[in-house]
This record gives C-alpha cells, sequence and structure tokens, in this order.
C-alpha cells in the first residue's frame, strides 16, 4: 500500500486525488489547499526510465534442513533496459542460479 500525505501540511486524511488524461493524479489537500501531481506509473530508481514490465519474483524458503520451497510468487516492476537480463529469464521460467538466501 502507497502511502501518501500532503507536501505541504503533512496530513494523509484530508486528501482528494483527480486522474488526469495523462493518467497522472491530481492531488488536492482539502485541510490546507495544496495540489501537486503524482505519477503513479512505476520507474527506474537507477535510470529514472519508465519502460517498465513486471516480472515474477519467486518467494522461497528453507522448509526442512537445506530444502528450499517456494512459498509464493510476487509481482515486481523491472526496467526494459536496467534489467534486461533478468526480465529474460524469468520470461524463460527459469530460477535464478542460486536463490535468495541459499548461500
Amino acid at each position: 500500500m502507497v502511502e501518501i500525505e500532503c507536501t505541504t501540511c503533512g496530513t494523509d486524511e484530508y486528501l482528494r486525488g483527480e486522474r488526469q488524461p495523462d493518467d497522472t493524479i491530481e492531488l488536492t489537500c482539502e485541510q490546507c489547499g495544496a495540489t501537486w501531481i503524482r505519477d503513479p506509473r512505476p520507474s527506474c530508481a537507477r535510470c529514472g526510465g519508465t519502460e517498465m514490465e513486471a516480472a515474477p519474483r519467486v518467494i522461497v524458503e528453507k522448509s526442512r534442513g537445506s530444502q528450499m520451497s517456494i512459498q509464493g510468487i510476487q509481482r515486481e516492476f523491472l526496467c526494459r533496459v536496467c534489467d534486461a537480463d533478468q526480465i529474460s529469464a524469468r520470461r524463460d521460467g527459469h530460477l535464478p542460479q542460486r536463490l535468495p538466501g541459499s548461500e
């Protein structure tokens, strides 16, 4: 869940949002009257790009001794430029060579 606060007064209770034609959201604080634009689309933290792709991320945990079991799958957004190799591997249905926590 995304927590949104007013950029001026800090409240998170008196906010109203209106979707714009470009898919951004114009937020208005009904407490202090401040307005600002929020872009809900994911962007890359490394390059700032918006060419993102939702990719499955396998969640694994040790179930017995050193045996790893899949506990779930989570969706995460990867950059088509910075994470092209990870996107390709996940699209092919392959798990990483070393699973997290198996070191």
